[in-house]
């Protein structure tokens, strides 16, 4: 048995330490009659309803599941018939498993990538560059244009509505609530997994290509196609910006501090930790 004074004193460090930030509450976004938007914690999940059954685009961690299907319950009876994974990260891909037996939809590198991760939920179908889905005669339309957030990004692009869910390739907040300076020019690149910021760059060059309006992007609000236009360009901007600053010689501060002072970029959030060693190295002269 530990003694009564170890245990105080770890109750004592314990309450030392905050805990984290409670997630934030899930919010439903009408899109149109047959399209919602669920925010909150993990990735925005978008919700499409047909006669046929529901198709959705990320169903965030496994631990919001209860709560995601509560929220879809209350705008339809009908089953979950597909599921879309923009990307193979947990917060979008969570809830993939418990959706059985709704059929699984990603790109064929962000299942290789789930595998090797062990996680659960692995896409049934799995694609190269361009997989289609009917439903209740509504089409859904998954694209894979190169790497951008990782190197297995789908977007998935509501023709009829002229709705893009863009997955982490593009995101407007923080995934706890906090959304990004409307001018800024942040992108969270997953190096690990093959993203890239000067391929993204090019990737988001095609998909403006794209005959959309609404954009759900991985995280944070909903914006409009002049709104990622307007970052795509500030994105543009960053990559001379910041490969001039290498050329100087100057250091990994240096860089930080450009990339918060000029383009916005969070100095204690998770984009600048851990992409910043990465686009060094990309950028590199």
């Amino acid at each position: 048995m530990r003694p009564a004074s170890t245990m105080l004193f770890a109750a004592f460090l314990f309450a030392q330490n905050p805990q984290a930030p409670p997630p934030p509450p899930m919010t439903v976004d009408k899109i149109a009659e047959d399209f919602y938007v669920v925010r909150g914690e993990g990735g925005n999940t978008s919700v499409y309803l047909t006669d046929e059954g529901i198709v959705l685009v990320d169903p965030k961690f496994e631990r919001n599941h209860d709560d995601l299907v509560a929220r879809v319950r209350a705008l339809s009876n009908k089953p979950v018939k597909y599921v879309f994974n923009t990307h193979a990260h947990g917060d979008h891909t969570g809830g993939n498993a418990k959706l059985a037996p709704a059929v699984i939809i990603g790109h064929k590198n962000a299942s290789t990538a789930m595998i090797k991760g062990k996680l659960p939920g692995v896409p049934q179908v799995t694609y190269g560059d361009e997989v289609r889905v009917s439903q209740g005669g509504k089409e859904v339309i998954g694209y894979h244009y190169g790497r951008c957030h990782t190197d297995g990004d789908t977007f998935v692009y509501f023709p009829r509505l002229k709705v893009l869910a863009t997955g982490d390739c593009i995101t407007t907040g923080n995934g706890q609530g906090v959304p990004n300076p409307p001018a800024s020019s942040r992108i969270n690149i997953d190096y690990n997994n093959g993203g890239s910021l000067v391929e993204a760059i090019k990737t988001v060059e095609q998909v403006l290509k794209l005959d959309f309006d609404t954009v759900v992007p991985g995280h944070g609000p909903l914006v409009k196609k002049a709104d990622i236009a307007r970052w795509h360009g500030g994105l543009q901007r960053l990559r001379t910006r910041v490969s001039a600053v290498l050329r100087e010689g100057k250091r990994k501060q240096d860089v930080s501090d450009v990339l918060v002072k000029e383009f916005e970029w969070d100095a204690a959030g998770n984009p600048l930790r851990n992409v910043l060693d990465g686009l060094m190295v990309e950028l590199k002269p």
